[in-house]
């Protein structure tokens, strides 16, 4: 049991290092290296606690598929602090606490996706939300940075009471916060009668996870968030903060779908959501025409609609190694598709600190002709959300579509060809702007600052490799999917 523990204790002494550095001197590179370093043997831990399964007092489970999460989430994390080191350094104020603040979001995660009891669900949640409030408003000069972070302070605030008010309410229907005490309970007092208590507080969780996931109609907040963010910020909005969330989602749900009286109420929940969230998104996005932030948020809510798919079909069947297998392409998709786009955004970043116009598609116009190699890593990304072939978004789209098949579900399929078909057209609206005749501005700018510069190089490099990586997997996914089947499952 103590050596499962091990990833959560080294996570914690990295947080406690670094605080105590920045108390001693403040140097954005050294903070950089030592959450590197913290994320890093973090990882390695995993490897060493693969085979150890834990339970603790009700309260943590722990299996080799979370394990595999946890790594990829990690290493999100890596990649973002590599993006987000030259944005830091030309910032004038608190570059140290970014680093702080992205450690304990990470420690809400690990929490998060173990828990198997509503309290440690609860803590994971909030550690993973409240250093967001302040990331939101970390660039100062930002135009809507303090717009962006009071919305979401706010509205986090009251969905964080549907929370807790849904968790009051399942404990008192079932004198239990674990999840399979929960399960038991029903089997063993309950098999013919309905608790009303507990599906009403099921209903405040799942709403307060959506407000998370920005799910429709929980999403209100997403377009202005995402635009008064800085572009590091979004991109750990939309990689790592959602997928956590997710991913524990799609743990919690699989306990409520054996109680004999939940499982039609969840199903259609998550089929009503899956569908007006792909609807809405790809239409938002089709009308949105100049903000590429706003234009990357209705996407999200768009691409979380579809992993919904998973969720039904997990909900209708018993065996979930086959949604197991799609949820692991989808997610690693999504990662590296939104890696790529915002690492992009983020050389704009660090070039233009008060990030004037970065979010306009106009300013991307014409980069073929000064930077080629941005612009295939964006056209590749872009074309992957599409799901165009041969990326792995094409991958992701196909197995969705089977997974409807196989439920029998065909309104389903319908509907991801038709969102998909939408989301194709501002997709390629946004790749011919980076074709067309160049801004004699931007050019100038960003050939005076980044040419010879080696940070600008790395950073291309691994983008780079991302963008090789999405076209290896469309081609060739049968390598993640026996890497999932044969050391995960």
């Amino acid at each position: 049991m103590t050596k499962s523990l091990i990833p959560l204790i080294i996570i914690i002494t990295s947080l406690i290092f670094l605080l105590i550095k920045v108390t001693i001197k403040r140097d954005n590179m050294t903070s950089l290296i030592v959450t590197v370093i913290g994320f890093l043997f973090t990882i390695l831990s995993f490897f060493y606690i693969k085979n150890n399964n834990f339970f603790i007092n009700n309260l943590f489970l722990q299996d080799k598929y979370l394990i595999f999460y946890k790594i990829i989430l990690l290493i999100t994390n890596i990649v973002i602090c590599l993006l987000a080191y030259k944005w830091l350094s030309i910032i004038k104020y608190n570059k140290d606490e970014f680093y702080l603040l992205i450690i304990i979001s990470t420690i809400g995660s690990l929490v998060l996706l173990d828990s198997n009891n509503l309290i440690p669900m609860l803590i994971g949640i909030e550690l993973i939300s409240i250093p967001i409030f302040g990331l939101i408003f970390y660039n100062l000069k930002l135009k809507y940075a303090l717009e962006a972070s009071i919305k979401y302070t706010i509205l986090s605030m009251l969905v964080s009471s549907f929370l807790i008010l849904g968790i009051s309410f399942i404990y008192l229907d079932n004198g239990s916060l674990c999840f399979i005490n929960l399960l038991n309970n029903d089997i063993i007092h309950s098999f013919f009668s309905i608790n009303y208590l507990t599906i009403i507080g099921l209903l405040l969780i799942i709403i307060s996870l959506g407000f998370k996931l920005s799910i429709f109609p929980f999403h209100l907040w997403t377009p202005d968030i995402y635009q008064g963010s800085p572009i590091i910020i979004t991109l750990f909005l939309s990689t790592f903060s959602k997928l956590s969330i997710f991913i524990f989602l799609f743990k919690f749900l699989i306990n409520f779908a054996y109680i004999h009286y939940m499982q039609s109420f969840i199903l259609q929940i998550i089929i009503l959501l899956s569908i007006l969230s792909i609807l809405f998104g790809n239409i938002m996005g089709f009308t949105t025409k100049n903000n590429i932030k706003r234009l990357l948020a209705y996407s999200s809510i768009a691409h979380i609609g579809y992993m919904f798919i998973i969720l039904i079909y997990n909900q209708k069947y018993e065996t979930h190694v086959f949604s197991l297998e799609i949820m692991s392409i989808y997610v690693i998709g999504y990662l590296i598709n939104n890696l790529g786009i915002f690492g992009v955004m983020s050389i704009f970043t660090s070039l233009n600190i008060n990030e004037i116009n970065i979010d306009k598609l106009y300013y991307y116009r014409g980069l073929f002709w000064y930077d080629p190699v941005l612009t295939f890593i964006l056209t590749i990304m872009l074309l992957s959300l599409a799901g165009i072939p041969p990326t792995i978004g094409f991958i992701s789209k196909f197995y969705l579509i089977t997974l409807s098949i196989k439920m029998k579900m065909w309104y389903l399929a319908y509907i991801v060809i038709f969102g998909s078909s939408i989301g194709i057209y501002y997709y390629l609206n946004t790749i011919i702007i980076l074709y067309l005749k160049p801004s004699k501005i931007n050019k100038n700018i960003y050939l005076t600052k980044v040419r010879k510069n080696n940070y600008y190089f790395f950073i291309k490099n691994l983008l780079l490799l991302f963008t090789i990586i999405t076209i290896v997997l469309g081609l060739y996914p049968d390598f993640l999917i026996k890497l999932i089947t044969n050391y995960v499952l």
